[in-house]
C-alpha cells in the first residue's frame, strides 16, 4: 500500500474505471447485437406481411384504385402489433396476404379490360371457382369489352347471366348496379354448380347450354366453348 493515501486512492480510481469501462463497452456491445436482430426480425415481419393491393374504392367509377399496402395492413392488424398476435389473428394475417397475392395474379391476367377492377371480389374464392369466373367471363364477353348495359351505364354483367340484378334486366340479361355485385352473384352461383360435382370445363358447359347443346349452336360450338374457358380456368387453377 502506497504511504500516501492520495496516491493510492488515484491508482485504485484508475483501475475501478478501467473496469466499469470494459463492462460498458460489453454491455454496450451486447444491446447493439440485440437490437440488430431485433430490427431484423421486425423488418423480416414486416415485408413478409407487406401487401401490394387495394385499400379503397372509388365509389363514383367503381374502379378499384391502388394504394399503400403498409398503411391498408397496418389499420388491418395494428392492434396485433403491439403484442404476440393471436391463432386466429395469424390465419387472418395468412388468408389476407394469400389473398392479395391471388387478386395480384388475377390483376395481371386481365389487365387492360373492364374486369380488372373486379380482382379483389373475384380472389375471395377458391381457385377452381375464381377460374371459372375468369374463364365464362373471356369467353361470353372477353373480360366486359362486349356486355349489356342500361341508360349508357354498364350492367357488369360480363358472363351472360340471364337472372335479374337489382338494376333488373337489359338486353335480356341481369343488370347489376356494380361489380361487386356482379362477382358476388356469379361466384356463389357458380359455387353451387361446383358443389355439385359440375367442377370441370366439359362439365361446367351446361352454364351455356342448360339441359341440350343442340339449341345453343349445336356440340361444335359448346366443345369450342370448352376450350375457350378452359383455357384460363386452367391459369388460374393451375397457379
Amino acid at each position: 500500500m502506497s504511504k500516501n493515501p492520495l496516491d493510492f486512492s488515484e491508482k485504485l480510481l484508475k483501475k475501478t474505471s478501467k473496469y466499469y469501462n470494459r463492462v460498458n463497452i460489453l454491455w454496450t456491445v451486447l444491446l447493439l447485437v440485440s437490437l440488430c436482430f431485433f430490427y431484423e426480425k421486425g423488418v423480416s415481419f414486416v415485408s413478409d406481411f407487406r401487401i401490394e393491393a387495394n385499400a379503397s374504392t372509388d365509389k363514383s367509377t367503381n374502379v378499384v384504385s391502388r394504394k399503400n399496402a403498409d398503411d391498408w395492413y397496418f389499420e388491418r392488424f395494428k392492434d396485433s402489433f403491439s403484442r404476440v398476435p393471436t391463432e386466429d389473428e395469424k390465419e387472418a394475417m395468412i388468408k389476407d396476404i394469400e389473398n392479395k397475392k391471388f387478386e395480384k395474379e388475377i390483376f395481371k391476367i386481365t389487365k387492360d379490360h373492364p374486369i380488372e377492377e373486379m380482382a379483389p371480389f373475384i380472389a375471395k374464392y377458391d381457385r377452381k371457382v375464381a377460374g371459372f369466373i375468369v374463364g365464362i367471363a373471356k369467353k361470353e364477353s372477353n373480360w366486359g369489352k362486349r356486355s349489356p348495359s342500361k341508360n349508357g351505364k354498364t350492367c357488369y354483367n360480363y358472363w351472360g347471366y340471364k337472372g335479374s340484378g337489382k338494376l333488373g334486366r337489359s338486353m335480356g340479361y341481369a343488370c347489376f348496379a356494380s361489380s361487386e355485385e356482379a362477382v358476388d352473384r356469379i361466384g356463389n352461383r357458380i359455387e353451387d354448380l361446383v358443389s355439385q360435382k359440375l367442377d370441370t370445363p366439359s362439365k361446367i358447359v351446361v352454364w351455356k347450354c342448360g339441359r341440350n347443346c343442340a339449341v345453343t349452336g349445336g356440340q361444335a360450338a359448346a366443345d369450342k366453348w370448352i376450350r375457350d374457358v378452359g383455357l384460363y380456368y386452367g391459369k388460374i387453377v393451375g397457379g
